[in-house]
C-alpha cells in the first residue's frame, strides 16, 4: 500500500467516467479516521483509504517502515509497488476485492468504494504475512544489499511486519468489505444530494434569471404595473409604478394598495369583480388630480387566478398629453368652423354697420350741427330750429343718437375683432425675452384699477418663479402680451370675486423650459372654473361673464395667437374654489 501513491498510473477509462465530485467532497473523514484507529488497535491490521482518481490519501492506520522508509523510496521497489496497486484497481473495477502479493513480497489486499456504480475509493488491507508462509529472508538481505538499504533497520521494519491466519483476514476483510460497502452507499447518497442541490441551485439559478428577464421587461414597459392580491396587498410594482408614486419597490410591496395609492382605493371593488368574472376591465381617461395638476390616466385591470391564488395586475397609462392634444384637435376644429363663419357673418354685417353709423352721424350733424343748410331749411318749413333743438333734447334724441353710435363702433370693434381671429397673421416675427414680455405686461397692468369689476392690481400679490438661462424665442411680441394681459386681466376679476381669510389674491408666474419648448404659467387664486366651463372657455362668444361684461372673444383671440399664430399650445387646469392655472407653450423652432 502506497502513502502517496502515483496520480498518473491511475488514469484509466474507468477514472475517466469517475463523478465529477472527488471521495473527499462526499465523505466526512474525521470519524473514518478513529474507526481506522480503533480496527488497527483491535486486528493489528494497517488499512488505508486512497483516492482512486487523485492516490489523495484520506485516512490510514497501522502503515509500516518497510514499505513508507524503503520500499517506496527507492525508485525500483516503488515501481514495484506501483504494479501491484495497478494490478489490484484493474482486478477490483467491478466491484470485488482483490488480494496480491507483491513483488517486494508483501500481501495487499484491494477493496473497492463505489460512488453510483463507479470506483471512487480504495480500502487497502495491509502491508502483511500469513503465518503459515514464512518470508524468505534470504530475499529481503539481497534486496538491502543490492539496493543499498540499511540492513538492520531494513530488517527491523521486516519485523514489525504483522502476521494473520487465513481465518483471521477473511473476517477482517469481511468486516472491511462491510465497511466499503458502507461507504459506497453513503457516498451514493452523498452524491444523489449534491446533485440535487446543484440541480435546484441551477433551477433556482434559472428561475432567477427567468424572473430577473421578465421584471426588465416589466420594468422597461412606459405603464405603471401593479400587482395585487385578492385583500388588495401589493405583490408586484415596477419602475413605472415607482414614477407614479415616488415610492420604490421595495416600499411598496406588502402594503395595501389604497394606503400607497389612496387614488385607486376606488378601484377595489372592480379588482375583486374582474377577479370573480375572469374578465378585464377598462376605464379610459379617468382623471385624477396630481400635484395640483388634472391628469388622464387609462386604468385596465386584468385578473389572475392560477393554482387557487387569485389576484390582479392593474395597468395604469397616463394619456394627459393624448387627451390634451385630442381636446386641442376638437377646439381647434370647432374653433375654425366658428371662426370661419363668423368671419363670413362679420363680412356681412360690415357694410350694413357702416350705414347705421354713417347715418347716426348725419342725423347727429342735421339736427344739432353748425350747418347753414339746417337754418335754411328750418325758415323754410316755418320751424325754429333752437326750439325743435331744444325739444329734442328734452327728448333725450342727442343721447340716443349717441348710444346708437356707441354700439354701432362697440359692434364695429366686435367684427374688426373676429376677423383678426379668423386670419392668419402676417407679423414678422422677432426675437424676444418671455421674461421680458411678461414683466412689460406685469407693470403694464400694475396701477389698472377697474371700479366696475371691482379689482386693483396694487392689493395683488405677484410671485415670479423663473428659469433666468431660457434664451430668447422669436414671436410677435404685441400678440404674446396681449394674450397675456388677457390672461391677467381674467384672473384679476375672478379673484376680485372671491372672498379671502388665509390666503390672499395672489398671481404665480412661471417661465420654464422643456427641450425645445418655452413654458409660460400663470396661476391665479381665484374661484376657479368648473369643468363645463373649463371644457368651452376658449369658444368664440362663450363667457360666463354678466352680460355687458364681455364678449366672449378675449380667450379666443389669445387661443388663435397661441396656436394658429404661434404653432403653440394654450391649456387651463383649474380646483373650482382654490385656482386656475394657464399655460402656454411655445416652440423655440422659427416660425414657418
Amino acid at each position: 500500500m502506497a502513502k502517496p501513491i502515483d496520480k498518473n498510473h491511475y488514469a484509466t477509462p474507468e477514472n475517466e467516467e469517475a463523478p465529477k465530485l472527488l471521495f473527499k467532497d462526499l465523505i466526512k473523514f474525521d470519524e473514518l479516521q478513529k474507526m481506522l484507529e480503533v480496527s488497527y488497535s483491535a486486528t493489528g491490521m494497517p488499512s488505508g483509504i486512497i483516492d482512486a482518481i487523485t492516490g489523495e490519501v484520506y485516512a490510514d492506520a497501522g502503515w509500516q517502515k518497510i514499505c513508507t522508509d524503503f520500499h517506496r523510496v527507492h525508485p525500483e521497489t516503488n515501481a514495484k509497488c506501483i504494479a501491484s496497486d495497478t494490478a489490484i484497481t484493474d482486478k477490483i473495477k467491478h466491484g470485488q476485492y482483490f488480494a496480491n502479493k507483491c513483488r517486494n513480497g508483501l500481501w495487499d489486499i484491494g477493496v473497492p468504494v463505489h460512488c453510483m456504480g463507479t470506483h471512487i475509493a480504495t480500502f487497502f488491507l495491509g502491508q502483511f504475512f500469513y503465518i503459515n508462509e514464512e518470508p524468505d529472508i534470504s530475499f529481503f538481505i539481497n534486496q538491502a544489499e543490492r539496493l543499498g538499504f540499511d540492513k538492520e533497520k531494513y530488517l527491523e521494519a521486516l519485523a514489525e511486519i504483522p502476521r494473520f491466519t487465513r481465518e483471521q483476514v477473511q473476517q477482517t476483510l469481511k468486516y472491511n468489505t462491510a465497511l466499503a460497502d458502507f461507504l459506497s452507499e453513503l457516498a451514493s447518497s452523498s452524491m444523489k444530494y449534491k446533485q440535487e442541490i446543484s440541480q435546484r441551485k441551477i433551477a433556482e439559478k434559472e428561475l432567477r434569471n427567468l424572473q430577473n428577464y421578465l421584471s426588465n421587461i416589466i420594468d422597461s414597459m412606459p405603464s405603471a404595473l401593479i400587482g395585487v392580491n385578492l385583500d388588495g396587498i401589493i405583490t408586484q410594482w415596477n419602475k413605472g409604478a415607482e414614477q407614479v408614486s415616488s415610492l420604490a419597490s421595495k416600499q411598496a410591496v406588502g402594503q395595501p394598495l389604497e394606503k400607497v395609492l389612496p387614488r385607486l382605493s376606488s378601484e377595489m371593488d372592480k379588482i375583486k369583480l374582474a377577479i370573480a368574472t375572469r374578465q378585464k376591465k377598462l376605464e379610459s381617461a379617468k382623471p385624477c388630480i396630481i400635484n395640483n395638476e388634472t391628469k388622464y390616466e387609462d386604468l385596465t385591470i386584468y385578473p389572475l387566478v392560477e393554482n387557487g391564488v387569485s389576484g390582479a395586475v392593474i395597468r395604469i397609462d397616463d394619456v394627459t398629453d393624448r387627451i390634451n392634444l385630442e381636446k386641442m384637435m376638437i377646439q381647434s376644429e370647432k374653433m375654425m368652423s366658428i371662426g370661419g363663419l363668423a368671419a363670413g357673418m362679420a363680412h356681412e354685417i360690415n357694410n350694413p354697420l357702416a350705414g347705421i353709423i354713417g347715418y347716426a352721424y348725419n342725423i347727429k350733424n342735421r339736427l344739432f350741427g353748425d350747418l347753414e343748410k339746417n337754418s335754411d331749411t328750418a325758415q323754410k318749413c316755418n320751424i325754429s330750429l333752437p326750439n325743435l333743438q331744444e325739444y329734442l333734447t328734452r327728448r333725450e334724441i342727442p343721447r340716443m343718437v349717441d348710444g346708437i353710435i356707441n354700439a354701432g363702433h362697440r359692434a364695429s370693434l366686435i367684427i374688426s375683432n373676429v376677423l383678426n381671429f379668423s386670419r392668419k397673421s402676417e407679423s414678422n416675427f422677432t426675437e424676444h425675452s418671455l421674461i421680458d414680455l411678461l414683466d412689460n405686461t406685469l407693470e403694464l397692468i400694475e396701477n389698472d384699477y377697474n371700479l366696475n369689476k371691482k379689482y386693483d392690481f396694487k392689493k395683488i400679490e405677484i410671485i415670479k418663479d423663473y428659469d433666468r438661462n431660457i434664451p430668447a424665442i422669436k414671436c410677435e411680441g404685441n400678440e404674446i402680451q396681449q394674450v397675456l394681459l388677457n390672461i391677467l386681466k381674467n384672473g384679476a376679476e375672478s379673484m376680485s370675486g372671491k372672498e379671502y381669510s388665509d390666503d390672499k389674491p395672489r398671481f404665480i408666474c412661471r417661465i420654464s423650459q422643456q427641450n425645445e419648448i418655452a413654458i409660460i404659467e400663470i396661476e391665479d387664486s381665484g374661484t376657479g372654473i368648473g369643468e363645463q366651463d373649463r371644457k368651452r372657455i376658449f369658444e368664440p362668444f362663450y363667457t360666463t361673464k354678466e352680460i355687458g361684461k364681455g364678449t366672449g372673444l378675449g380667450l379666443s383671440i389669445s387661443y388663435f395667437i397661441i396656436v394658429n399664430q404661434h404653432n403653440g399650445s394654450l391649456e387651463v387646469q383649474s380646483k373650482p374654489g382654490s385656482w386656475t392655472k394657464f399655460t402656454i407653450k411655445l416652440p423655440f423652432a422659427d416660425r414657418t
